[in-house]
């Protein structure tokens, strides 16, 4: 249930978003570079890609900065023949996938948003194998021996919620042939307004996936912004600590308000709850109402379920003072 509002009237909770605002140091960048604008930024790029290594803990030459997820599954997807991923589960691999006339296989979940005890047989060359961790919209990890037992040519890890879960990131992982590691800067890094995040991967296919890039993929306000943020690494150590404070805070608000059935706490900035059937429709309405914007997860597999993020104190407040609104007699 996305409710779209115009820029005079800001939602209350403006769901993926940073609860903290954002990088003071990203925006003083960003300001300073502002009468710089009609320059190419080429030192830029190599500026952020030196920054960004330092803070992943690798060299320069195993980074590749990308627009975003979705230029990097583009890129990854000409290494592959067909791409695989799981459902319910995040539909940009498979939209992207079908933009580049690859085939996308589904991996199906089970009722417990468990995969299968083994990863397909099928998986083997030419595959390219498309995985969250933790998951978008399950907020959950698969284990490493499941990852390990994939038997695809190429191996995406997408990290995009990995600050936000108690498990150690991919990259602390022994080195594997095949394997990609994406981070963004719009979670963790509190800069949903910008498109650029990055690929972690061995020296070699880094380089071949270089030249596949369009000419300055990023723009110059994104990457003052990615470099302002990485010069302020308390920053996001600041956003991830509020997340996982406020993250049960989140959940113990939802259950309280007795309008859902379930309410599931995730691994991400994320929680999960789903509405009973006698306070959707009203719940609908109000949120609407009161310019909340929550995410319906049955386009990712999950009918029923809304997606919920972490916003701030204030924002959780608001929220429950919006489901108290709801009457006594519509929760069911």
């Amino acid at each position: 249930m996305a409710v779209h509002v115009s820029a005079d009237r800001e939602a209350l909770l403006d769901w993926n978003e940073s609860p903290i605002g954002p990088p003071a140091l990203a925006v003083k960048r960003v300001v300073d570079a502002a009468e710089r604008l009609h320059r190419y930024p080429r030192g830029l790029m190599a500026e952020v890609t030196t920054l960004t290594a330092d803070h992943a803990g690798v060299t320069p030459d195993q980074v590749l900065l990308t627009a975003g997820i979705d230029e990097a599954v583009d890129l990854t997807l000409s290494m592959a023949e067909r791409a695989w991923g799981l459902w319910p589960g995040f539909d940009g691999y498979q939209d992207r996938a079908a933009a580049n006339g690859k085939p996308f296989h589904r991996i199906d979940l089970d009722q417990r948003w468990q995969p299968p005890a083994r990863p397909p047989a099928k998986l083997g060359d030419g595959d390219i194998l498309y995985l969250a961790q933790p998951g978008n919209p399950i907020g959950t990890s698969l284990p490493d021996e499941w990852i390990d037992a994939a038997s695809a040519e190429y191996l995406l890890v997408d990290e995009t919620y990995q600050d936000f879960a108690a498990r150690p990131s991919t990259l602390t992982r022994p080195a594997r042939p095949g394997r990609l590691v994406y981070r963004s800067f719009s979670k963790a890094a509190g800069l949903a307004g910008i498109r650029i995040g990055y690929l972690v991967g061995d020296p070699a296919t880094i380089a071949g996936l270089a030249p596949l890039r369009r000419f300055m993929p990023i723009d110059a306000v994104s990457l003052n912004a990615a470099a302002g943020l990485l010069e302020d690494p308390d920053f996001m150590a600041r956003l991830t600590a509020h997340v996982r404070q406020a993250r049960p805070a989140l959940c113990a608000v939802l259950r309280d308000s007795g309008l859902f059935t379930e309410v599931r706490e995730c691994e991400t900035n994320f929680v999960l709850a789903r509405p009973t059937a006698a306070a959707r429709g009203p719940l609908t309405e109000r949120l609407e109402h009161d310019l909340v914007r929550v995410k319906d997860c049955a386009v990712l597999g999950l009918p029923g379920w809304l997606r919920i993020s972490v916003g701030s104190w204030d924002d959780q407040t608001r929220l429950a003072d919006a489901l108290a609104r709801v009457t006594t007699t519509e929760k069911g």
